[in-house]
């Protein structure tokens, strides 16, 4: 196998949020949706050893609101979210994700005021995929000097995301 040349990730997530202004027109209020789901088309590598679908473990999604956000009402189809309104932030941890789960997020926010925010901060997505390498390295030989112990060569690859950002359209 060869190793890739760009990185098309495991995970996609789609958010859209809008506001507007209240019946009264005295405040903003504001919608948030998010689409999430696992893609197979990517540039994983996988081991030889794996079988079945693609599964994408502890998928998680770091939420920011603007400061005008006063609060938000946030509710999944999977998983559990959980806002803080000192910190503004909410945390949607989804867990296991396979390519026929689409877990949706859904929600309302009051904004203090009528000005809407300057800016989306982006999202922050994290994932791990066992048996798999986005680099395509791999383990073909193990030898220890000086010691007694013959090692087992066995390797088990995981792909864990880091910092991996969403913007807001």
């Amino acid at each position: 196998p060869g190793v890739a040349q760009g990185f098309s990730p495991p995970v996609y997530c789609q958010p859209q949020l809008g506001y507007g202004e209240t019946k009264d027109g005295s405040t903003l209020d504001g919608r948030i949706t998010l689409n999430v789901g696992a893609r197979s088309i990517s540039s994983l590598i996988f081991s030889a050893s794996r079988r079945g679908p693609l599964i994408v473990e502890d998928v998680a999604i770091v939420i920011p609101f603007p400061k005008v956000v006063r609060t938000a009402n946030l509710s999944a189809n999977m998983g559990i979210v959980v806002y803080d309104e000192a910190g503004k932030v909410a945390k949607w941890v989804i867990g296991k994700l396979d390519e026929k789960m689409r877990p949706q997020l859904t929600g309302t926010m009051v904004v203090d005021g009528i000005r809407r925010p300057d800016e989306n901060p982006p999202l922050t997505v994290t994932w791990k995929i066992p048996l798999a390498s986005a680099s395509g390295l791999s383990v073909s030989g193990l030898s220890i000097s000086g010691e007694r112990y013959k090692p087992y060569k066995g390797v088990r690859n995981i792909t864990k995301s880091g910092r991996f950002q969403v913007r807001c359209v």
